[in-house]
């Protein structure tokens, strides 16, 4: 056997080496490929039907925020059905604590502790319904698909870590050159990835996850002093207390039932606050998602309320 010089064991690193960087990059952009995005954002030109010789309105970027509110009102043809909305996110509840699962109601325990949101459903002042969410389901690309419509990767689960701004074109962006009043309480992730666009904010760390009490009463401890408010247009609730427990305890904890008998409780005080009768506001909109979510319109005059579920695609 020919003795190992130094020339050899060089080239043998060498192409391990080579080989390894191969494969490591063949992994990476296999399993976790960036998506482009498509630059700038929507304008009026969504309004008028396709062709090929059409070339958007760019003056659209130019126009202050209320003529641009007109403009996209007159295009469209339809008048707002609400003049605020309420996002408020309960991260973690599972769909079947809520809505039950299989055609099943929820267990009687989940059932009690929520007895006003559920009171809403049997009464028919709420509707519920799944959406299915495709995964990876961690906070950060969930916020980027509801706000975006935006499919996220694999590679968004390392960048939860480190969230930066959202560069997209999204909801939030699209509230703020219309000239919405936004404010933001609850996990920072919001804060992070929509940077001066809140007017008022209070952010807390998602990765503190001991935390089931201050978490959640960061949030509520703002939430009367808003709700007599009236300068706001979007107001985002993100409570990470139940999501919390279950990292916890899991389903079965003995801090469950009572993490959901407070959010129903905030359920309740958001409802309740709801006066449809105040000046021309047609009504306010509550939407709670990742996983449960409620539309609070108006309709007939009365406040109405759809929920809306979301869990992972093909995850039972």
């Amino acid at each position: 056997m020919a003795p190992l010089t130094c020339t050899k064991l060089s080239v043998i690193t060498v192409t391990g080496v080579l080989t390894q960087i191969i494969g490591l990059s063949l992994f990476v952009f296999g399993f976790f490929p960036v998506k482009p995005a498509l630059p700038g954002t929507s304008g009026s030109e969504s309004f008028y039907a396709p062709s090929c010789d059409f070339v958007g309105n760019l003056s659209d970027t130019t126009l202050p925020s209320d003529q641009l509110k007109s403009l996209y009102q007159e295009l469209s043809g339809i008048p707002p059905s609400f003049e605020r909305l309420i996002l408020m996110v309960i991260d973690g509840l599972p769909a079947e604590f809520v809505l039950g699962k299989n055609g099943k109601p929820p267990n009687k325990q989940f059932k009690e502790a929520m007895p006003y949101t559920q009171s809403l459903l049997a009464s028919g002042s709420a509707i519920g319904y799944h959406a299915k969410a495709a995964p990876p389901t961690v906070t950060m690309p969930r916020l980027k698909a509801m706000v975006s419509g935006a499919l996220g990767g694999f590679l968004d689960v390392a960048f939860n870590f480190n969230t930066q701004a959202m560069m997209d074109d999204n909801l939030l962006g699209q509230f703020f050159r219309i000239g919405w009043k936004m404010v933001m309480l609850g996990d920072e992730t919001w804060i992070k990835l929509f940077p001066r666009l809140f007017q008022r904010h209070d952010g807390v760390s998602s990765f503190y996850v001991k935390d089931t009490v201050q978490v959640d009463q960061n949030v509520s401890r703002h939430l009367g002093y808003e709700l007599r408010k009236d300068d706001w247009n979007l107001l985002i609730l993100h409570y990470l207390g139940l999501d919390h427990v279950g990292h916890i305890g899991g389903r079965s904890s003995v801090l469950m039932a009572p993490k959901l008998k407070e959010m129903d409780e905030v359920v309740k005080l958001i409802h309740s606050s709801i006066n449809p009768s105040q000046g021309n506001r047609q009504g306010q909109a509550l939407l709670l998602s990742r996983h449960l979510c409620l539309d609070n319109l108006t309709r007939g005059g009365q406040p109405y309320l759809g929920v809306r579920q979301e869990e992972e695609q093909n995850k039972t």
